[in-house]
């Protein structure tokens, strides 16, 4: 039998991360999942040793290092106390680098299953976006990430996943569902309508019902053969509107504490894009987002 997946915990050792480091042991404990704990220290703090004959640069980094890894194992006994659980056994390490780089390769290393990092609250990601290090783990990682938000007080009860039928949206759902088996998950699709301004009100709504009714059934379609079943107490949702605000407003209305997108594969311009729904979602959704990468999608 081969050996599962580990989670990679990318900790920047600060109360932010600490969610991170919390909700990570809670989904190790929940699908006996092996944790690793990660923290880099970038090298451009360490110019200012060169200045200084009474330090060693490479007995400073030792120290550094040796101090991230003790404080690595402090911060997840504290997790697990948190938790009320024993602390479990967590594989520390830390590397000096690029945050972003040196996360990215460890998780393909080892064959992560999952990376966990934190965010600083509820506009925490805007600030991501203008290019630093968690927003290119978020938008660079080839392993689903889970962007931990909120307290982690018990295990993710209420999932919702955004669907636009693409193999990102699959992939998105296997996971969701892989981490979550045990939630009640509530499947969003969302529509732009272009047709209102070109007819008339009682054609609109005919025309309206009937693409919801058929999306509806699609969506039941997509969620049965995906791995959904009645005991996800599924609830479906087709909405026109924005796709990324449609998520977030349900995500809001259900009171879920987790919701699940994909991100564009692509390369490029493309991939630096990261995919308007997930960033949407990502920098407005008040609890924890997952974010799936399919890079083989066609899309």
């Amino acid at each position: 039998m081969s050996k599962p997946r580990p989670i990679l915990i990318a900790s920047d050792l600060s109360e932010n991360s600490d969610l991170a480091m919390t909700r990570a042991i809670q989904l190790g404990l929940a699908t006996d999942t092996p944790l690793i704990a990660l923290n880099v220290i970038q090298e451009e703090p360490l110019w200012w040793v060169v200045k200084n004959g009474d330090l060693d640069p490479d007995e400073l980094r030792r120290d550094l290092l040796r101090e991230s890894m003790a404080r690595l194992k402090d911060q997840a006994r504290r997790a697990a106390g948190t938790l009320g659980v024993k602390a479990p056994e967590i594989e520390a390490h830390a590397r000096l680098g690029r945050t972003a780089e040196v996360v990215a390769e460890m998780a393909d290393s080892r064959d992560c299953a999952l990376v966990v990092i934190g965010a600083h609250g509820r506009h925490a990601v805007r600030d991501w976006f203008l290019g630093t290090t968690a927003e290119k783990i978020v938008r660079e990682s080839t392993v689903p990430v889970v962007v931990a938000k909120s307290e982690p007080s018990h295990s993710y009860q209420k999932v919702v996943v955004a669907v636009d039928f693409s193999a990102p949206s699959q992939a998105a759902l296997e996971n969701a569902l892989a981490w979550a088996p045990r939630a009640q998950f509530t499947l969003v699709h969302a529509y732009e309508t272009w047709f209102e301004t070109y007819i008339d009100a009682d054609t609109y709504e005919r025309i309206r019902r009937e693409q919801e009714e058929a999306l509806a059934d699609r969506l039941r379609e997509f969620a049965a053969a995906t791995g959904v079943t009645s005991d996800n107490e599924p609830d479906y949702r087709v909405i026109a509107g924005h796709p990324g605000t449609v998520v977030v407003d349900v995500a809001a209305d259900v009171r879920a504490d987790l919701t699940v997108c994909g991100t564009q594969g692509a390369t490029g311009v493309r991939h630096l894009m990261l995919g308007s729904v997930a960033q949407h979602v990502l920098r407005e959704s008040r609890r924890d987002v997952m974010t799936v990468l399919r890079r083989d999608a066609d899309i």
